[in-house]
């Protein structure tokens, strides 16, 4: 479970197990803000599994940098909508490298529903998260996440889909084709990556099977993974 105090306000937001019927497009969350105002919650599967991977890669995207302008996602169904502001100094664009060393801030914007869940108040609540809460809200719904969706795209399907992230960092999940159909999580491998297609070691996250029918990406198009990385290789880096 998700929890995070905000100035005497508890928010929570957590992903739930699956119902024994559900298909696994949909995640099933809970939604939960407390403070001296109000008491809300609400469980429902609104926001689809796809969705729920798009924010957790954006979260990991805005700590590690990634962003050098405001990014917003949104999720209609589930009534919510994501802005997420990198670090900038006098109002102009920093270093990939300012960004990560400064602070960062994500405000997570929540249509009200009514008890029943059926309907929108019309009221909206915000929450800012920083860079520390940002860190431990995605750890968390990564965790989360994993363990709802862990029979999804595993053990089926001749492609074998990595999820890395550069190295020193965990949880982006930036998805590469391994062609050797060898690698494992926690295993270091050479993969381009960015716009410069920059030879660099990372670090795995985790590995999927997939069929062409069901791949989160075209194989034929998806970057691959080049090589592991060798204990010598680690040393120097």
């Amino acid at each position: 479970m998700a929890t995070i105090e905000l100035q005497k306000t508890k928010f929570t937001f957590s992903v739930l197990p699956l119902k024994m019927f559900s298909k696994g497009f949909w995640a099933r969350t809970e939604t939960a803000i407390e403070n001296e105002y109000i008491h809300y919650r609400d469980i429902g599967e609104r926001i689809s599994r796809d969705e729920l991977e798009e924010w957790l890669f954006s979260m990991y995207r805005l700590l590690a940098g990634a962003y050098a302008r405001e990014y917003a996602i949104s999720f209609q169904k589930a009534g919510l909508a994501v802005d997420m502001y990198p670090y900038v100094k006098d109002g102009e664009e920093v270093s990939r490298e300012e960004r990560r060393a400064n602070d960062c801030v994500m405000a997570i914007r929540i249509l009200l529903r009514e008890q029943s869940g059926k309907c929108f108040l019309g009221g909206v609540y915000t929450l800012l998260l920083h860079r520390n809460d940002i860190e431990e809200f995605a750890r968390q719904i990564r965790e989360e996440f994993d363990a709802a969706f862990s029979r999804i795209g595993e053990g089926k399907g001749e492609f074998l889909f990595v999820g890395v992230s550069p190295r020193n960092y965990r949880g982006c999940y930036y998805w590469y084709l391994d062609p050797s159909g060898t690698v494992r999580a926690g295993d270091y491998v050479w993969v381009r990556m960015g716009r410069h297609n920059t030879e660099q070691i990372v670090y795995v996250d985790g590995v999927r099977r997939f069929t062409l029918e069901n791949a989160p990406y075209d194989p034929s198009r998806v970057k691959r993974v080049l090589r592991k990385a060798t204990d010598e290789e680690l040393k120097d880096r």
